[in-house]
């Protein structure tokens, strides 16, 4: 070990004194009470190995970036308690970044205008069509505080703001809104919307192909593609799938193979290569990994410019020493942590993964290189390329586990082969994309025609990386369940979903949130977990309940669906009523019908739209539903009111449950004292409210539950639940947004 890190020291003495740092402030961030035995390690080290000069050196960095990132840490707190105080105010600012969204609500990074705010950022929501960055805004509007995900398996997005600098949300009242840009910012928005245009004219913008070139040439990802994402995901290559360094390198080496069949020498061509890969970067939006590899690159290659030895480890610590200099929280970020580690697995690892490919391109062992024919030396170099990709691919994958694992919840060994599959067809189509590009000024059907050649190469990327995310044991969560699990997600506004996941594999969905809450909490949040919904129950049709069968079946390798819903012309209703699919069962079930779960665990439908009509509203027309668990009793009512409720208490059915998981009908009373009283139930899960004059109601029907002696749990302080059966067979009810947990006792049932 002590000749590694003196090799390592002597040859990379940057790249050394950058891993320190990184170790330093993971000390700081998960044992600050440690950090001076971290410091005086960290100076020893240096010290050993490279000697006072180093030592000084690494103590003085490491004393600016500690300081200076607690200090920038203990502002942004202060900034956040601050403008969360603010409330109502009328602000300007300008947009940091192009603005995303779609339905007519966008958001984006801003930096606000006048002293009274600092030039602090804000993420502005806004209305309209979402405006290019460099948009001057003005409006009235509300400032809110950052918070946090309120669902487990969600990513921490307040924390990625957090880590840009961003302070505060800011919503804008749409009706007091106005904004304009400058000739330069219209200017450059121009150019990265005719490049968007450019790569895909010709194609079906909805298509498969389409997608797929968005999302690896520029980044983009368009709203229904998690099922896509999933793909790439799980065969280890989602940094194939959007803009990272790997991008950024392809295209530095077709401008530089370019630049040297046109007979450009190489300290002239340099610039241009660098000058290349920024300006790609920005066209791609700048994500933190494309500029840590333009940056990268560009120290890379400047050596070469300035006739001085370059290395690539040592490049990487420039890069990451300027980096936490210029603001340490960058390096908190998930994408950052690969981009870096995956360059120092790349560094460190690839030699030593070299050594066992080498039979891959051993050289014949009686044969002269001076008789070696043509097709044998070209046979012997694609096994060198093979080999060296393998190493390589081998060395990252090796290098990135640790990461993926901790950050995203998987490790997919497939990605060795994977990787290896899906750079030659990446390289290509990302090659294509650009010549279509520059061709479309001069010959718009020129463009089209390599867009639609493109399109092959874009479906086989996906069809590749479908290909090995189904190898059974390519990739697996590291999230394993041990029990079963059911998860109530916390969507505000109306929207609700639930999901039981069995132990024995097979899980189930309980209402999908609607679209966008499918798309941005419920399905990043069970691909976190390592759960993949094999059955769904749609209890009624509400937008904020049901998701169309196209988006799920994309996203989840369905084999039932209980629908509950009426079908109405042009309803998402409709559309699982005319739907077909093969190993896909969708029925509708009554009154009494049993569900499997899994597990030994069942679903019993209490009411449902199918037994009769209770009034003409979707929430009037909510199945009601039982899950039987280990000898416990949780009653789904969805958004049933008091006709359904009215029903049931006629019908003479057996209400009794131990928690009641509590919809809230849209404008009728809902969880009467009657119904209440039939289920005793020892507690009551109550969704944050849902923006109806009912929220009201609810608020005065929770004081009373509290005075009869019911456990009320409140979503808006827990966020989503995680309800588990404990060894001793009570009910364990766990908060994720407040940590609490609460225990029901068996023995009270």
């Amino acid at each position: 070990m002590s000749k590694f890190v003196i090799r390592l020291w002597a040859k990379r003495p940057l790249f050394a004194l950058a891993a320190g740092l990184v170790a330093l402030m993971a000390l700081d961030h998960f044992s600050p009470g440690f950090l001076w035995l971290g410091g005086l390690v960290f100076a020893a080290v240096a010290f050993r190995f490279g000697g006072w000069k180093s030592a000084l050196t690494g103590v003085c960095i490491a004393a600016i970036v500690l300081v200076g990132g607690r200090l920038r840490d203990a502002r942004q707190e202060a900034d956040e308690v601050k403008f969360s105080k603010i409330g109502l105010a009328d602000v300007e600012a300008r947009l940091t970044e192009d603005g995303t969204g779609e339905e007519g609500k966008w958001s984006a990074v801003a930096r606000l205008h006048g002293d009274k705010y600092g030039g602090r950022k804000v993420r502005w929501i806004g209305t309209g069509e979402p405006p290019p960055a460099g948009t001057e805004l003005r409006a009235s509007g509300v400032f809110e505080g950052l918070g946090g995900e309120r669902n487990p398996g969600v990513p921490d997005r307040a924390a990625n703001l957090r880590n840009e600098g961003v302070v505060a949300v800011f919503r804008a009242n749409g009706m007091r809104s106005q904004q304009w840009i400058g000739p330069v910012s219209r200017w450059a928005a121009g150019i990265k919307k005719g490049f968007r245009e450019s790569i895909t004219v010709g194609l079906d913008g909805e298509s498969l192909a389409a997608k797929v070139i968005l999302a690896v040439v520029i980044g983009e990802k368009a709203k229904d593609s998690l099922g896509l994402v999933r793909d790439f995901r799980e065969s280890g290559t989602l940094h194939v799938f959007s803009v990272s360094g790997m991008h950024v390198m392809m295209l530095g080496s077709m401008i530089w193979f370019a630049l040297k069949w046109a007979g450009v020498p190489r300290r002239a061509a340099i610039p241009v290569i660098i000058a290349a890969m920024f300006g790609y970067s920005w066209l791609a939006g700048n994500g933190p990994a494309a500029v840590r590899s333009a940056w990268m690159g560009a120290v890379f290659l400047g050596g070469f410019a300035f006739r001085r030895r370059t290395d690539l480890l040592n490049s990487l610590g420039v890069v990451l020493i300027v980096s936490l200099l210029w603001d340490h929280r960058l390096v908190r970020m998930p994408g950052v942590q690969l981009s870096y580690g995956v360059v120092a697995a790349i560094g460190l690892g690839t030699a030593l993964a070299r050594r066992g490919l080498t039979w891959i391109a051993a050289d014949e062992l009686f044969l002269p290189a001076s008789e070696t024919g043509f097709w044998r030396r070209r046979w012997m170099g694609f096994r060198r390329n093979v080999a060296e990709s393998f190493a390589v691919s081998t060395a990252a994958s090796v290098g990135s586990a640790p990461l993926t694992a901790f950050h995203f919840g998987m490790v997919s060994p497939i990605s060795v082969f994977a990787t290896v599959a899906l750079v030659p067809i990446v390289y290509a189509l990302l090659g294509l994309a650009l010549i279509s590009s520059m061709l479309r000024p001069v010959s718009e059907s020129a463009a089209v025609f390599l867009n639609r050649t493109n399109a092959h190469l874009a479906n086989a990327c996906a069809e590749t990386a479908g290909f090995f995310a189904r190898i059974p044991g390519g990739s697996g969560s590291v999230a394993a369940r041990k029990t079963d699990t059911l998860i109530i997600y916390d969507l505000g506004y109306g929207a609700a979903a639930a999901c039981f996941a069995s132990d024995a594999g097979n899980s189930v969905l309980i209402d999908t949130g609607g679209e966008f809450s499918l798309e941005s909490q419920i399905a990043p949040s069970l691909m976190r977990l390592g759960i993949r919904p094999d059955s769904v129950i749609l209890t009624h049709a509400d937008a904020g309940h049901a998701a169309p069968p196209q988006i799920l079946m994309e996203m989840f390798p369905l084999r039932q669906v209980a629908s509950g819903m009426l079908p109405a012309q042009g309803s998402v209703a409709a559309e699982w009523a005319d739907f077909r699919a093969e190993g896909v069962r969708v029925f509708r079930p009554g009154k009494g019908n049993r569900l499997e779960f899994g597990g030994g665990a069942r679903g019993e439908v209490l009411l449902s739209a199918s037994d009769g009509h209770f009034g003409s509203l979707a929430d009037d027309h909510a199945m009601v539903v039982r899950l039987h668990w280990k000898g416990w009793k949780i009653l789904f009512t969805g958004d049933a009111g008091r006709l359904g409720e009215e029903a049931l208490l006629e019908s003479g059915t057996d209400l009794k449950a131990d928690v009641i998981v509590a919809g809230l009908h849209e404008d009728d009373l809902s969880l009467t004292g009657a119904f209440v009283a039939a289920a005793e139930p020892q507690a009551i899960i109550v969704a944050s409210p849902a923006g109806s004059e009912m929220d009201g109601h609810r608020e005065s029907q929770k004081r009373s539950w509290v005075k009869k002696g019911l456990h009320i749990i409140d979503q808006s302080r827990t966020g989503g639940l995680t309800v588990t059966v404990s060894a001793e067979g009570n009910l364990v009810i766990r908060g994720f947004a407040d940590g609490s947990e609460i225990l029901i006792n068996h023995t009270r049932r």
